[in-house]
């Protein structure tokens, strides 16, 4: 369920009531033209869900199979547990979409699917959030002790529990909703100005706080980075930046995927006659933020080294007893292959 199924009670335009809170005045468009449109949009969320499923089950493998799990396993994990939730459910909201928006599952579940789909936005924003905040810690103060895996645990079931209560409004407003023939899972807001609160709440909440917070404390951490270069060794400075750069694609990930659905939102929230053009936008745009609990696995698998290499090692266990190790020289020519605590830093 995305926010494209969201009506007010006293909205009556026929085709775009399930796009927006619209006026009578709402501009007319094609209606096989968007019909056309819209029967794309299953077979492109089967694709999402499958590839979804499949890689965010390998990060969960991948950090599962790590006896000794470091601070960003903590984070990555949650990270794809929150992505593999929402691929769970969408199967129903592809079958909704196959049955012009037919729903047969019953209140409960229409109730259900909503809040695990609105809770994954604020979750996933959550982790990536105090991701941000970890990586300035572990660079600028990198002797802090409260820098901990369990301090880590905690933390992200503060963000899950937050990201939880924050879906109270989905589950007032989110219900089975008769209309004409159909029976349709949406959010049925009481009217205009719900739309418009509504609509900031899930905006600000989800999107600006975390995008200041993200950039004020990103901003911190490449200042300290490239003001120490010239203070430190080359590899120290090469390790920094590394794991600076991981960082900086999971943030540029999540902002790329979500940044045009907030912004054509809180458009939507003033726009009474509604293009075709527009409508497209809205729907690619949510498209795109789906996209996110897709992409952000695949890229942590394609880019992140020390997973690839946890999964190639787990596999070649059943081969050679002693394939798990890996030596790593250093540049003093000392051997790190029985060293527990010589690990590859991914974020």
């Amino acid at each position: 369920m995305n926010d494209t199924d969201k009506i007010c009670k006293n909205s009556t335009s026929s085709n775009f009531s399930d796009q927006s809170c619209l006026t009578p005045t709402a501009a007319p468009y094609s209606p096989i033209d968007i019909t056309t449109f819209m029967h794309i949009f299953p077979s492109i969320y089967g694709i999402l869900c499958s590839v979804g499923v499949i890689a965010n089950a390998l990060v969960i493998y991948a950090v599962a199979a790590c006896k000794k799990k470091m601070v960003s396993d903590i984070y990555v994990l949650n990270l794809a547990i929150a992505d593999m939730l929402f691929l769970l459910v969408m199967p129903f909201n592809i079958h909704q979409l196959v049955r012009d928006r037919q729903w047969v599952f019953g209140n409960f579940m229409c109730k259900a699917v909503v809040v695990v789909d609105v809770s994954n936005q604020f979750t996933t924003v959550g982790i990536v959030t105090v991701l941000c905040i970890d990586r300035y810690i572990a660079i600028v103060h990198p002797s802090s002790e409260r820098r901990t895996v369990e301090w880590t645990i905690i933390i992200n079931m503060l963000v899950w529990v937050g990201s939880f209560l924050l879906t109270v409004p989905v589950m007032i407003y989110a219900k089975v909703v008769h209309r004409q023939h159909l029976q349709v899972c949406m959010m049925y807001l009481d009217g205009p100005e719900d739309m418009y609160w509504y609509t900031l709440y899930q905006s600000i909440l989800g999107f600006i706080i975390p995008l200041i917070i993200i950039s004020t404390f990103y901003s911190l951490t490449l200042y300290h980075v490239f003001s120490s270069i010239r203070r430190v060794k080359r590899k120290q400075s090469v390790w920094a930046k590394r794991a600076t750069k991981m960082v900086l694609m999971v943030i540029a990930l999540f902002l790329i995927c979500w940044s045009p659905y907030h912004v054509i939102q809180v458009i939507n929230l003033s726009n009474n006659r509604p293009t075709i053009a527009f409508v497209y936008a809205y729907n690619i745009s949510i498209c795109l933020s789906y996209s996110h609990s897709c992409i952000n696995p695949l890229m942590l698998l394609i880019f992140a080294q020390n997973y690839r290499e946890r999964l190639c090692r787990r596999n070649a266990l059943h081969s050679s007893q002693h394939s798990s190790k890996v030596t790593v020289v250093k540049n003093d020519g000392s051997s790190t292959a029985n060293d527990p605590n010589y690990r590859i830093t991914v974020i």
